[in-house]
C-alpha cells in the first residue's frame, strides 16, 4: 500500500511519519450515491484517533452525511453520501491532521487528545506543549460527547462496554436464535429480557394492591351512617363549593380566551410582514433567496476566507491553488457558479477598486476559474455588475474593464449590448451603475457595427 506523509503537504521524503494513500470508491446512482473510503480504519489508526472523528470529519466539510460501521461480514466501512473525489477527501484529511493531529508547537503528530471538563485539551510527547485544541468546529461537539480512550485508537465508551464483556445486540440475538433451535418450539425465550420485565410487574402489582387498598377506605367511609342533619348541611356545602367552581370557572376561561387573542394578534404581525415582504419581492429575487446566495452571510465569510488566502501570497497567488481552495469552499458552503465567479473577482481585486490593470494583473487567475466549468456570459456580466454595487469606486474605470472583458472574449460584443442595451432596465444589484458608467463603450461597438454593416455593403457592391 502506498504510504504518504503525515500530513501528506510535507515534502520531506526521509520524513519519519507515515499514514496509507487514502482510497475511496464511488457506489450507487442518483439520490443514493455515496462514497465508501475503503481504507479509513487503517488511515485513522497511523493518525492514532478513531475512524469515527475522521468520517465525522469529511461529513460536516462537505456538508453531508456520513457514517462508519463494523459489521460482520462487511468490516469496518467509512460511508460518505454523494460522489466525490479522492484528491478531495486528501485535502480535507490534511486540515484534519493540521487540528487535531499536530503539535501547535512543533508540528509533528506527537499529541495525546484528551477531553477534560467539556473542553477539548492535548500534550505534545515530542516538546512538551499543552493547550487546547479547535473546539469551535462541529466536529468538537461530537469529540466532547464520545472521548477517545488512552490509546487514542478508539472511543472511550466501546472500549469500556469491551472491557466489562458486554455483548451487542447482534451478539444477543443470535443467541436467542440458538436457544430457539435447540429447544425447537419455536417460543422466544428472552432471560434478560424477562428480567428486565420482572421488576416492572412487581411494581405494577404493588401500585394495584395500594389502590385497592384505597378504594376499600373509601367504601367504608361512605358505609357509615349520617345523621339527616349532617346530609342537608352536606348539600349544602356541595351547592356552594359548585357556585364558587362556575364564577371560577367562567374567569378563567375569559382570562384564557383574552390570552388567546393576545397570542394570535402577536403571531399574526409577523406572518403578515413576512408575506408583505415575500409580494414585494421580484421573481429573480425569489430565484437567488437561498442560503448561499449574492450577500449572504455565508458569501461574505467565504470572501474573507479568500482574501486572507491571497494575502497568504502577498497577492501573487497561483492560478490552481486559487481555483482548489475556492473550490473546496464551494462544496463546504453550497453554492452555484455564478457565485463563485463573484467570490472570485471580490477576492482578487485590491482595496482601491476594480480597474483595467488591476483585471489584468489577475487575468491568469480569473481565466483559471472560468475554465474549468463553462458558465453564461450573462453570468460572467453579472459577477462584475454584482461586484460594482459593493464597490462604488470601480464605476468609473468600468469601461475600461468591458474592454478587457471584451478582448479576453469572457463575453462576446453581442452578449454585452444584449445584457446591457437590447434588454430593458434590470433590478439585479449594481446593473443600473454599470449600465450608466458602460455607457461610451456601449456606443463604440454599436458605431463599429454600423461601420462594418457599411462595409459589407459597399464590397457586394462592387463585386
Amino acid at each position: 500500500m502506498a504510504m504518504v506523509n503525515i500530513p501528506s503537504t510535507c515534502d520531506d521524503p526521509s520524513y519519519r511519519y507515515k499514514m496509507p494513500r487514502l482510497v475511496s470508491k464511488k457506489e450507487g446512482r442518483g439520490n443514493g450515491s455515496k462514497t465508501c473510503i475503503v481504507n479509513m480504519s487503517d488511515v485513522a489508526r497511523a493518525l492514532r484517533r478513531p475512524p469515527q472523528y475522521t468520517t465525522k470529519w469529511f461529513g460536516s466539510e462537505l456538508g453531508a452525511q456520513s457514517t462508519f460501521t463494523n459489521k460482520e461480514g462487511e468490516g469496518e466501512r467509512a460511508i460518505v453520501n454523494g460522489h466525490h473525489d479522492t484528491p478531495v477527501f486528501q485535502t480535507m484529511l490534511d486540515k484534519f491532521i493540521d487540528k487535531y493531529v499536530l503539535c501547535e508547537n512543533c508540528k509533528l503528530p506527537e499529541i495525546d487528545m484528551a477531553v477534560k471538563k467539556g473542553n477539548i485539551v492535548a500534550k505534545c510527547a515530542a516538546c512538551g506543549w499543552a493547550g487546547d485544541l479547535d473546539n469551535n468546529h462541529k466536529l468538537a461537539a461530537f469529540i466532547t460527547k464520545n472521548p477517545p480512550d488512552a490509546s487514542g485508537n478508539d472511543i472511550v465508551n466501546l472500549a469500556v462496554a469491551d472491557a466489562k464483556g458486554q455483548k451487542s445486540k447482534d451478539e444477543r440475538r443470535k443467541e436467542r436464535e440458538e436457544k430457539r433451535k435447540k429447544k425447537g418450539d419455536g417460543e422466544d425465550d428472552d432471560d434478560e429480557d424477562d428480567d428486565d420485565e420482572k421488576p416492572k410487574k412487581e411494581k405494577k402489582e404493588r401500585s394495584g394492591e395500594k389502590k385497592e387498598k384505597k378504594e376499600k377506605s373509601g367504601e367504608k367511609k361512605e358505609k357509615k351512617e349520617r345523621t339527616p342533619e349532617e346530609e342537608a348541611a352536606r348539600a349544602a356545602r356541595k351547592e356552594a363549593r359548585g357556585e364558587k367552581k362556575s364564577s371560577g370557572e367562567k374567569k378563567e376561561k375569559k382570562s384564557s380566551g383574552e390570552k388567546k387573542e393576545k397570542k394570535e394578534r402577536s403571531s399574526k404581525k409577523p406572518e403578515e410582514s413576512a408575506a408583505k415582504d415575500d409580494d414585494s419581492d421580484s421573481g429573480d429575487d425569489k430565484e437567488e433567496d437561498n442560503d448561499a446566495g449574492f450577500g449572504s452571510e455565508i458569501v461574505t465569510a467565504v470572501v474573507g476566507v479568500m482574501k486572507e488566502f491571497v494575502a497568504a501570497s502577498s497577492g501573487k497567488v497561483k492560478p490552481e491553488d486559487f481555483f482548489e481552495e475556492l473550490r473546496m469552499q464551494q462544496l463546504a458552503k453550497l453554492f452555484d457558479h455564478k457565485i463563485r465567479f463573484f467570490v472570485a473577482l471580490e477576492s482578487l481585486m485590491p482595496s482601491g477598486g476594480m480597474d483595467a490593470k488591476s483585471i489584468a494583473e489577475h487575468k491568469p487567475v480569473l481565466a483559471c476559474v472560468l475554465s474549468k466549468v463553462k458558465i453564461p456570459e450573462s453570468d460572467i456580466l453579472w459577477g462584475f455588475d454584482a461586484y460594482l454595487a459593493g464597490n462604488d469606486k470601480s464605476v468609473k474605470s468600468y469601461p475600461m474593464v468591458l474592454k478587457v472583458i471584451y478582448d479576453e472574449d469572457w463575453a462576446s460584443e453581442k452578449e454585452i449590448l444584449k445584457h446591457y442595451v437590447a434588454e430593458e432596465d434590470s433590478e439585479e444589484p449594481g446593473f443600473a451603475a454599470a449600465k450608466t458608467a458602460g455607457a461610451p463603450f456601449f456606443k463604440w461597438l454599436q458605431t463599429a457595427d454600423e461601420s462594418n454593416d457599411d462595409e459589407d455593403e459597399s464590397g457586394s457592391e462592387e463585386s
